[in-house]
């Protein structure tokens, strides 16, 4: 049985290496004819695919296949650890692979639903969460039946309470445990030390809740992040960096979704990690996959083709042009708020996402449902009040640096923020990196300015962490702490009031703009495109934003 699944791995991979070499021969002539200035706009012009040379065309689009889903991702899988999980792609991928005590209802209700728990219930004083397991249900890759010690171990690891060889970047979410008490075979109870305001709406939902087995997680260490194990509906099966990430149905699934959702029509899901915008437009358009995020440029394209769907998903998520307080220039705050003060956000939304996104003033997005900054001061481009800034820092003229990666908008984003501190006698150099070495120099304190979004769930704790004093030298990277705005991060994860929770979140904001550590950009809106004959599954509340094996043809 292995063997004959093998072989149509590799007759699925020969299918999909050829339409990308295809896609890519593409590239190359829609990039050769294009001007040295107008590279984009070719690449999102429909004419030019249509001047390609007969040879160089794609290939023609593959027949659906019934049983298999291919889907574009923005980038290459990281790690699936969920105490590592550092993406949304991986998270898209995770959310079919592992599973937890409870999950979101795909189609964005904001109710939750038993997973692997039987019964759930928190005490009246927030303290304990009593649980009892599905019994019988079995991990991949033959590592036995789920019990309660294996919940004790995934919650306590993630929580940084045990010694692993994995470091956990997601204690935080976990700031209140005590213990995973086992009390049976498939019963338990999680002991906090005070209520945790998080645990029910991010915690046990998200990442964090995610349960992995001890046997499995111990064996593997560091490698368990790329070769997961875990109770889903699909096993992991396959990764070929940078071509496919391969899911497959496991045939000893528990079937608890299928309380909730239709069991899925695929036998196979495969994850097709496409950067380049441009690219992955055509692959969605010419049926190399199935779905995925076009760019902001090529909307009105696809959504004038009644064969294709555009499914726009407002999300929690957030973008900013951030300031390194560490650097020597930047340390001085006249100086950062001289550097805000010139910024055109606006020009940065148009050309960047073809205005297909919301304007951020804050952290918080309109969507979350506490903490949003509805009075945050609009910063717009005024060089007189920007050079009285620096005059204050006894400054006249700088030389400064912005890293940037590929993701979408960064280029338009660096290039006229280039222009723009140019007014005020800033001279901006741009380094375009890739994300390993640019999360390696934006972690060790070696960046100036950047430009960086980072994805969200539906508790503000979850944007408000990566900007506290712990996460310094990990995934704070203004490598900013400020005592009253750690403080009040901490307590308002134990603060069970929504109002004074909101009221706590407006005046981390507020701290935030007094130390000008960010120039707010954007709120993201994933655009995703699929064949009209598709029906797809989202859940805005969790940051992978999509149910992969509850799409529907």
């Amino acid at each position: 049985m292995r063997a004959t699944r093998t072989s149509e791995v590799g007759r699925r991979r020969q299918r999909g290496g050829r339409i990308l070499a295809s896609l890519l021969a593409l590239m190359l002539v829609v990039a050769a004819c294009a001007p040295d200035d107008a590279e984009d706009l070719a690449v999102d012009d429909p004419e030019a695919v249509d001047e390609a040379p007969d040879e160089e065309a794609p290939d023609a689009p593959p027949t659906p296949d019934a049983t298999e889903l291919r889907i574009r991702t923005v980038m290459d899988i990281t790690s699936l650890d969920p105490a590592v999980m550092p993406s949304t792609t991986d998270d898209a991928v995770a959310m079919n692979v592992l599973e937890g005590l409870v999950a979101y209802e795909p189609g964005g209700s904001g109710q939750l639903i038993n997973v692997l728990a039987e019964e759930i219930e928190v005490s009246d004083d927030g303290l304990r969460v009593e649980f009892t397991l599905r019994e019988g249900v079995q991990f991949h890759g033959g590592y036995g039946e789920l019990t309660a010690e294996d919940v004790k171990y995934s919650f306590e690891r993630t929580a940084g309470l045990i010694e692993t060889a994995v470091a956990t970047s997601y204690a935080s979410d976990w700031a209140t445990l005590e213990e995973v008490e086992v009390t049976g075979t498939y019963t338990g109870t999680i002991h906090l030390s005070a209520p945790f305001a998080p645990l029910m709406i991010n915690t046990l939902p998200g990442n964090a809740g995610l349960i992995v087995p001890e046997a499995a997680a111990e064996e593997l260490g560091e490698d368990f992040g790329t070769n997961p194990i875990g109770t889903g509906p699909y096993e992991f099966v396959e990764w070929n960096p940078g071509q496919e990430i391969v899911v497959e149905r496991f045939g000893d699934y528990h079937g608890g979704m299928w309380e909730h959702l239709p069991e899925p029509q695929w036998e196979r899901i495969v994850f097709v990690p496409i950067e380049d915008a441009a690219a992955a437009d055509i692959a969605i358009e010419t049926g190399a996959v199935d779905m995925g995020q076009i760019s902001t440029g090529s909307v009105g394209r696809f959504e004038a083709d009644p064969d294709f769907i555009v499914d726009p998903l407002a999300t929690f998520d957030y973008g900013w042009i951030g300031m390194n307080v560490q650097d020597e220039i930047l340390s001085d705050v006249n100086v950062r708020r001289a550097i805000r003060q010139a910024l055109d956000i606006d020009s940065m939304i148009a050309a960047g996402f073809d205005g297909q996104v919301a304007r951020a003033h804050a952290l918080i997005s309109p969507e979350m449902p506490i903490g949003y900054w509805e009075e945050a001061p609009v910063y717009q481009p005024d060089f007189e009040a920007a050079r009285a800034h620096l005059d204050e820092a006894g400054v006249d003229e700088l030389d400064l640096t912005i890293i940037i990666d590929e993701q979408v908008g960064s280029r338009e984003i660096a290039e006229i923020a280039q222009a723009n501190l140019a007014e005020i006698g800033i001279n901006l150099q741009i380094d375009l990196l890739d994300g390993g070495e640019y999360r390696e120099i934006a972690r060790d304190a070696q960046q100036q300015l950047f430009y960086i979004s980072f994805s969200n769930t539906a508790d503000p704790s979850w944007a408000t962490v990566w900007f506290s004093c712990e996460q310094v030298g990990d995934w704070n990277y203004q490598h900013w702490c400020n005592e009253e705005f750690q403080e009040l991060h901490e307590a308002a994860l134990v603060e069970t009031d929504p109002d004074e929770r909101h009221d706590m979140y407006i005046r981390m904001q507020e701290i935030m703009d007094e130390d000008a550590i960010a120039a707010w950009v954007m709120y993201r809106t994933n655009l995703y495109t699929y064949p009209a004959d598709m029906q797809i599954s989202l859940v805005p509340e969790r940051y992978g934003k999509y149910l992969a094996y509850n799409f529907l043809r």
